[in-house]
């Protein structure tokens, strides 16, 4: 009887073995069928193009020196725009000019609970070289800077410089298709330039489209927006990629992060994207470096050697790239690509949705025969379950919350907000270091906890979280579900053969979507926004911990002895390497020359006092600049000027009238100033709601439709509205304000600053300039 017990025992065992073989190979199978498909043949080298990256740079130089930062709307930026005209026409293209004024809503948030309406003048660049047949390839980057301050370089004047030299070496060379070069005002603002054209333009004839922002490498392929580029561009685009020798990267998790977002992709091929023509972009990839929308984004941070090896590139890409397709069309969003090396292999749709339903089967099987074999026994007692689980979540908590405790010291210590700033990535592994010690030390008292013994009912409690997570994020969109049906599979084959890599492998894509994410421009808000909201950030990551938690208990009490044996003999050890990394992270600087402090220097001026120079930093200010500046240790630092006139003379009259009892402000601002203003900015705030009438300042019939301008309610309790423009100002604003109370009305003018009356020079301080007007008028 024994014997036959154990032949039976033997052959279950078998049969297992053969579906963990057989789910194994599936897995490793899949994504090389689907590579197989989509590595296409090389593509035969080109002849040299002929591309100059000597002369891409003067124009580069002459947008930086020559011009300086260009804003949208500002006059730089409309110098900037006659200079890319003049280019393009002694190159023989045909040129015109796209002017736009558009009504933009920045709608309050989490982060920014003040509703911001702002009216953006501008224009964009549009050149056309007809070719022997109508189908057109269109090239873009955007001309315009950051701020007032920033003389945008690499961003994105190393983008135009490209592309001016492209237009020369395409005017000389025999081509088929018509080629349009455009050159897109007021990106920074949310693309809105090529959200004009986009939205304007006939492209009907459009093959595809590239756009170059922020010249250099490794090469970020950026292929994500609202929607994504097809498969078919970026297999080609990567191709070349790897056969030109140029390191490069695939934007595959931004396609996670910036879908439905309020502006999608990063740069301006996103608006193609939303109008259905192939688009991508290259730019850097990576963590923007410190210049990155700063003043040292100047002239030496442009590499020849780049702009030649990107220069090369782009021209290939322009004789080369072969989509059947002509004008706007649809092809597979949902796909997600994947990277090994230089070799790219896409997982469509379909085949995420197949992965998921054998995911989902598979489990569904494993937990009928774990729930039979259960009940054979014993039943599922739901009050263990649920010990486990609130246990569990318990740990989760503290280990989350406690993975910061070195950051929150040194905060305290320090006076400093971005700790990490510099070096982001020590921090994160600190974070993980300090997490996992303390998950050893306090994984030493749960054998001292009266919960159940049986690794099963752990590793059960985990598949059906993950499980309900995958099922819910893949009715909301299957491609969410991917990472959680990966780590699901991996936990189903944990049931057959519980280890340690099965446990560590299965979160796998969110670490890498965790490491893309802080390699993005992204990285800073999302750092911030964990910090200001700690609370909100400690539960979600706390939830994420609970299946891994359960997956290694599992493991470990499979392997009681084992695991009981390295955590004695882990604990003292952790608790030392906890220690020396929390304080450790003293050792960090905060600042580099790389990643200096952002420090303001503003000339401010209101009409009834005289100017002052504000210096200020949302962290204390370098003890040798107090000292300079014969001030007191802190953030900020005020020198007054003397006899001097502010830039600009503010007249205002109020008119207040009563109809069906309701109360209307009619405010008339009359403007004088020395020099026109960039940004003219009116903040008006009251107790009770308000509704905003004014056709000089926002014409209404460019705002959106069914816009009202009223007043959004803030956590005060206070309702405000923030309206500002660009240039061209008129001299007289009028506003007519629908209210019930008292109203406060700020007018801000904001000027260019090219000779600041106090100069700081320091290693590790980025310093903006600024010349600031503001008066405040309670109504």
């Amino acid at each position: 009887m024994s014997l036959q017990f154990e032949r039976a025992e033997a052959m279950k065992l078998n049969k297992t073995s053969v579906i963990v073989l057989i789910a194994i190979l599936s897995l490793l199978a899949i994504p090389w069928l689907l590579y197989s498909k989509t590595n296409i043949s090389p593509i035969p080298d080109d002849p040299t193009s002929g591309f100059s990256a000597a002369a891409a740079y003067e124009h580069v130089k002459y947008l930086v020196q020559k011009v300086g930062p260009r804003p949208a709307g500002s006059k730089p930026e409309l110098k900037a725009s006659q200079y890319i005209s003049y280019v393009l026409s002694q190159n023989g293209w045909k040129v015109r000019e796209q002017p736009f004024s558009k009504v933009v809503v920045r709608e309050a948030s989490v982060l920014e609970r003040e509703q911001q309406v702002e009216l953006i003048n501008s224009q964009n660049i549009i050149a056309e070289l007809p070719g022997t047949r109508p189908d057109t390839i269109i090239v873009g980057a955007h001309y315009d800077s950051a701020n007032l301050n920033a003389p945008g370089a690499v961003d994105n004047a190393s983008g135009v410089g490209v592309l001016l030299e492209l237009a020369r070496v395409l005017s000389k060379e025999p081509h088929e298709e018509t080629y349009q070069l455009i050159f897109f005002g007021a990106e920074e603002y949310g693309l809105l330039g090529s959200q004009f054209y986009a939205s304007q333009a006939d492209l009907s004839a459009v093959r595809w489209m590239l756009n170059l922002d922020m010249v250099g490498t490794p090469l970020e392929i950026e292929v994500a927006g609202k929607k994504s580029a097809p498969p078919e561009l970026i297999k080609q685009v990567a191709a070349l990629a790897s056969q030109s020798h140029i390191p490069f990267h695939i934007s595959r998790d931004f396609i996670l992060m910036t879908r439905e977002s309020s502006q999608g992709g990063a740069s301006d091929f996103s608006s193609f994207l939303d109008q259905g023509i192939p688009a991508l972009g290259l730019g850097i990839s990576g963590r923007p470096a410190g210049y990155f929308h700063r003043p040292e984004d100047l002239l030496d941070r442009v590499s020849l050697e780049d702009m030649q090896k990107v220069g090369d590139y782009s021209n290939r890409l322009l004789t080369t790239v072969k989509l059947e397709k002509i004008g706007p069309s649809v092809w597979d969003e949902l796909y997600l690509p994947f990277q090994i090396g230089n070799h790219v292999f896409i997982l469509p749709s379909h085949g995420i949705r197949i992965v998921t339903f054998l995911t989902f089967i598979f489990t569904g099987l494993i937990l009928i025969k774990y729930i039979r074999k259960s009940s054979e026994k014993h039943r599922v007692s739901w009050q263990k379950v649920l010990g486990i689980l609130g246990i569990t979540l318990l740990l989760s908590l503290i280990v989350t919350g406690l993975s910061g405790i070195g950051e929150n010291l040194w905060h305290l210590i320090k006076h400093v907000q971005l700790l990490y700033y510099a070096y982001p990535v020590f921090f994160v592994m600190a974070r993980i270091g300090i997490g996992l010690g303390t998950f050893i030390l306090l994984a030493g008292w749960f054998y001292k906890l009266p919960l159940t013994r049986n690794p099963q009912i752990y590793w059960f409690v985990g598949v059906v979280l993950l499980l309900g997570a995958s099922l819910v994020l893949a009715l909301i969109r299957i491609d969410l579900a991917f990472p959680f049906v990966f780590w699901l599979l991996c936990l189903d084959l944990q049931y057959f053969l519980p280890n340690i890599i099965l446990v560590l492998i299965g979160p796998y894509f969110i670490y890498w979507l965790h490491f893309e994410l802080l390699n993005s421009q992204q990285w800073v808000s999302f750092y911030t926004a964990i910090h200001k909201y700690f609370i909100i950030f400690v539960v979600i990551y706390s939830l994420l911990l609970v299946p891994f938690f359960l997956s290694a208990l599992h493991m470990a009490i499979t392997k009681t002895q084992l695991s009981k044996k390295l955590l004695s003999h882990l604990r003292k050890p952790a608790l030392v390497v906890t220690g020396l990394l929390i304080l450790s992270l003293g050792l960090v600087p905060v600042y580099t020359r790389d990643y200096p402090q952002a420090v303001i220097v503003r000339e401010e001026w209101t009409g009834s006092n005289g100017g002052v120079v504000h210096i200020f930093s949302d962290e204390p200010l370098p003890h040798q600049v107090v000292s300079d500046l014969g001030g007191q240790e802190g953030k900020s630092q005020y020198v007054p000027i003397q006899n001097q006139k502010p830039p600009i003379r503010v007249d205002t009259s109020v008119e207040e009238k009563n109809k069906d009892s309701q109360r209307i402000l009619d405010i008339s601002f009359k403007l004088s100033y020395t020099s026109e203003p960039y940004l003219i900015r009116l903040k008006l705030e009251s107790t009770s709601p308000f509704d905003v009438q004014t056709d000089e300042f926002l014409p209404i019939s460019k705002l959106p439709k069914k816009l009202q301008l009223k007043g959004v309610q803030q956590p005060s309790g206070k309702y405000s509205i923030t309206l500002q423009r660009t240039p061209p100002h008129r001299n007289i604003i009028q506003l007519s304000i629908k209210t019930q109370s008292v109203m406060t009305c700020s007018l801000e003018a904001t000027f260019p600053d090219p000779s600041p009356r106090i100069q700081i020079q320091h290693a590790l301080l980025s310093v903006d300039y600024q010349i600031q007007y503001k008066e405040s008028y309670d109504l």
